[in-house]
């Protein structure tokens, strides 16, 4: 398998919100991609993604209140973007499991088949699809959001510490698609995160992923606990789940030995599902196979 690219955009200048964050993490994405699509300009590297990516639906993660989801600014930044390139705006949907999760994390419901749609797998005629997805230890029914109306999946996670999985990214995300989450916690989330990712339906939709850096929380997660959040004022971009989850590992365990913490694997909470999800071949865990690129932006 050849190297895997990620690129980690950062700013200064972000804020706490607002549009001035959401111009910047325009610029911030814009630059990003860029670099993913070998330095080609931004404009035709955001028609790149959007001509192949047909009904695109985004998925946030909003377990934890308006202080630790994927921010409204990354989101509508992002949608932004993939409609000046293109890209009909009632063909974008952000979505997660539930509206009260989305409302909760700032996002304004939009049911409509005008604008930018947002709703959750809660909404009154979406649910869960009827049949179970299996591959290995993983039985479950995925939210037709993805089974019916989105060709592919951009994944906009939030990066934070999380109790059982050690970490919760790109791939944990995809906890937030099934109906039966609460059945794979079991050995530190390990085979089922790779597992999940490795699904048919949800492998062959897969595309970008930008995780949320803007701020990390290193430590108490998944749940909101604002003493061990850091400003972080990042995105991080790849098109391997596996790749920018271990790269989030990292970070992770950076700043946890910075805060006189022991790394997630010494407080037995390794990301073993990372190696699984290799042997699955879904992307590259090792940093020797990783290329990680550092991009700073005003």
């Amino acid at each position: 398998m050849s190297k895997s690219k990620v690129v980690l955009v950062k700013s200064k200048s972000l804020s706490s919100g607002g549009a001035g964050d959401q111009r910047i993490l325009g610029t911030m994405l814009s630059k990003g991609l860029s670099v993913l699509y070998d330095g080609i300009d931004s404009v035709d590297a955001w028609r790149k993604l959007s001509d192949s990516t047909g009904r695109v639906g985004m998925k946030t993660n909003c377990v934890s209140g308006r202080n630790m989801s994927t921010s409204v600014e990354l989101a509508t930044a992002l949608a932004e973007k993939l409609v000046a390139a293109g890209k009909a705006e009632r063909d974008i949907i952000i979505w997660d499991r539930q509206n009260r999760e989305l409302e909760s994390a700032g996002y304004s419901l939009n049911y409509a088949k005008n604008g930018v749609r947002c709703f959750g797998t809660d909404t009154r005629d979406v649910g869960y699809a009827s049949s179970f997805h299996t591959n290995g230890k993983v039985a479950s029914m995925v939210t037709n959001i993805l089974e019916i109306e989105c060709d592919h999946l951009i994944n906009v996670p939030i990066l934070k510490d999380h109790s059982l999985a050690g970490v919760s990214g790109a791939m944990k995300n995809l906890y937030g698609a099934i109906h039966n989450p609460n059945k794979y916690h079991d050995n530190n989330c390990d085979p089922y995160v790779a597992e999940l990712s490795a699904l048919p339906i949800i492998r062959s939709k897969s595309s970008l992923i930008v995780t949320d850096m803007t701020r990390v929380q290193y430590h108490g997660g998944p749940g909101f606990r604002g003493s061990y959040v850091v400003k972080y004022g990042a995105v991080i971009m790849s098109f391997d789940a596996v790749a920018i989850d271990a790269i989030g590992g990292t970070i992770l365990d950076r700043l946890r030995i910075e805060n006189d913490m022991h790394t997630l694997a010494e407080s037995g909470r390794p990301a073993k599902w990372l190696i699984t999800a290799e042997m699955l071949g879904l992307g590259n865990s090792d940093p020797a196979n990783i290329e990680l690129i550092v991009i700073e932006v005003d």
